[in-house]
């Protein structure tokens, strides 16, 4: 993933709901995101000005703009994933469902297990098996399973993330073996795999062909329901 500083340029913001009914549109547009007069810089260089932003809740949000304009900076603000290079900082207000993003003292760790990440190009462990990826996750932040729940729990993601049905009979092999957009799903199971509130994708499908881009497309808007 990039991470040079990004231009001051500001994305562009588009956000749709895929629930018509009354109830469910009512909790999409409760705010889940919020960023007030976010600022972020790495170093002098400010590369976000004044970001101001609602993102509801059960919806697609897409930021659009052109590379270098602050897209994946803004992305890696909402988990910190940002905290890892030395010249990063921001300002102003970032919440998730009213807590500070940026504060301190916030356990980083648990908010990456509720704010998800999947990034452009598909980066399935290699040295595990399908299974082993899926459940990475859960057994990094400590998670006590038997074994039928960590198959239930495999079972479970794969088929949110639409890839049960084409690995099921090889769960043992390496996820490295699967095609580009199968691991790329795979990368999607491994992030919901500890239920997080929030799904971040860094343009999911940028390196696919046009089929298994359709496949993620439906995908996400399948997700867009729960998460």
């Amino acid at each position: 993933m990039n991470t040079e500083p990004a231009s001051p340029v500001m994305p562009t913001v588009a956000s749709s709901s895929p629930q018509p009914v009354a109830a469910s549109a009512a909790a999409a547009t409760r705010p889940c995101l919020e960023a007030s007069n976010f600022d972020s810089f790495y170093g002098d260089f400010h590369a976000l000005k004044s970001i101001t932003i609602t993102m509801p809740s059960r919806a697609v949000t897409a930021l659009i703009g052109p590379s270098g304009c602050g897209k994946s900076t803004f992305l890696r603000w909402m988990n910190r994933m940002n905290d890892t290079i030395p010249t990063a900082r921001a300002a102003g207000g970032l919440t998730l469902h009213g807590e500070d993003l940026l504060s301190r003292s916030i356990d980083v760790v648990d908010l990456r297990r509720r704010v998800g990440m999947v990034f452009q190009k598909p980066n399935p462990f290699p040295m595990m098996s399908i299974s082993e990826n899926v459940l990475a996750g859960p057994r990094l932040r400590g998670w006590k399973l038997t074994r039928f729940e960590q198959d239930d729990l495999v079972e479970r993601n794969l088929r949110r993330a639409a890839l049960w049905d084409e690995v099921k009979d090889k769960l043992r092999r390496s996820g490295a073996a699967l095609s580009g957009g199968q691991q790329q799903r795979l990368c999607i199971a491994r992030a919901l795999a500890t239920d997080p509130a929030v799904l971040l994708m860094d343009e999911p499908y940028s390196a696919l062909d046009p089929i298994a881009t359709y496949r993620i497309e439906e995908l996400i808007r399948e997700l867009s329901h729960d998460v």
